[in-house]
């Protein structure tokens, strides 16, 4: 079966994935192709995902499978959900033009990297029909376990650069990174990496919206809820009639930001408030049921363009502002895209059997 601009094959299709151009593995970090310590090495170098950051297994038909779950973030999926205030979503920055006589298509990334991790085949191939294609971020996910890997890395190398300048008595630029991130930080550095990755793919700066659903005193605090994500969705459907809405999956999903995003679309979908709908499957879940769905396939250059967008999110300069939060938030699934670029993706169906999450409401 042949979607979505090509390159997509049906679950029960003979089409074979491409094998992935590789990313770098070596296991150290890099500089020019060297290895050397993170506490010696120059800035704007690229964090390297070896086989041992990530547990992928590879299936018959070529599926790469991640089958060990990720920490940090992807542990609040079991997070108890508080009960709701009256808290209404408005757009910090006006919504981007409507798209005229082309095809609109809006994704919804939960975390920056999601678009580039479980979305982004979907998108260069939208771009590439010509269809309007716009992100949005839901969160900044400031709340990412990474922050303490971040902060240990960036004490340490501001020790060591510190202790470079004073015993050679020159004035070191490296001595102005910061010694620490917080938390608002983190989220700034997040959106960051994403500006870049979707810029990456095609997408035209104008048309990313941040929606910052993890602001403080937002409806669940930094947790995305079903009322939070279904508002802002239902604010695009109204602005774009008859566009395609594409977010994380409502079945195929332990990650509670996801499965509620997911969760507010399938009802938005049921209710008529959207009428085209598509959810992309983490590869952290490719095992878990879901509806009927199929495997969308890059063309060569689409590839190029989600593995120089994954880079983004490797990247460690910190006087340039950038902290491979996306590396240390989830490396295992950058190590699984590197070795497999493809998206998982399923249209609306019945609750299949078997293990699968049950939406919590909100």
């Amino acid at each position: 079966m042949i979607v979505a601009g090509g390159c997509v094959a049906g679950a029960g299709g003979s089409a074979a994935a491409p094998a992935p151009a590789a990313m770098p593995t070596a296991d150290s970090h890099a500089v020019h192709g060297s290895a050397a310590p993170a506490s010696a090495v120059p800035v704007g170098y690229v964090k390297r995902i070896g086989p041992d950051q990530g547990k992928l297994t590879t299936e018959p038909g070529g599926i790469v499978l991640l089958t060990a779950p990720a920490a940090g973030e992807h542990s609040r999926a079991t997070t108890p959900i508080q009960g709701n205030r009256r808290w209404t979503w408005h757009s910090a920055q006006p919504l981007p033009a409507q798209g005229g006589h082309r095809h609109v298509d809006v994704f919804y990334t939960p975390h920056p990297d999601d678009e580039t991790l479980s979305m982004a085949v979907l998108i260069t191939a939208a771009i590439r029909r010509g269809d309007r294609v716009l992100v949005v971020g839901l969160t900044d996910g400031r709340t990412t376990g990474a922050i303490r890997a971040i902060n240990a890395e960036l004490a340490a190398e501001h020790r060591h650069t510190a202790t470079v300048a004073a015993a050679s008595g020159a004035v070191s630029q490296r001595v102005n990174i910061p010694a620490r991130l917080s938390q608002d930080q983190i989220g700034v550095a997040r959106d960051a990496e994403l500006r870049r990755a979707v810029t990456d793919l095609g997408l035209s700066p104008k048309d990313l919206v941040l929606a910052h659903l993890d602001a403080p005193g937002s409806d669940r605090g930094a947790l995305v809820t079903v009322s939070e994500a279904a508002q802002v969705i239902r604010t695009f459907a109204a602005r774009y009639p008859g566009a395609t809405h594409v977010t994380m999956s409502d079945i195929a999903e332990h990650q509670q930001d996801h499965l509620d995003a997911g969760v507010a679309l399938h009802q938005l979908l049921a209710a008529g408030t959207v009428t085209s709908a598509r959810w992309t499957v983490s590869r952290l879940w490719w095992r878990l049921p879901s509806p009927a769905g199929t495997w969308a396939l890059p063309t060569p250059s689409d590839r190029d363009r989600i593995r120089r967008a994954a880079q983004e999110y490797l990247t460690w300069d910190p006087a340039a502002g950038k902290y491979a939060v996306g590396f240390y938030s989830v490396r295992w699934q950058f190590a699984a895209l590197a070795r497999d670029v493809r998206d998982r993706v399923h249209a609306t169906g019945p609750k299949p059997r078997g293990d699968h999450p049950t939406p919590r409401p909100t």
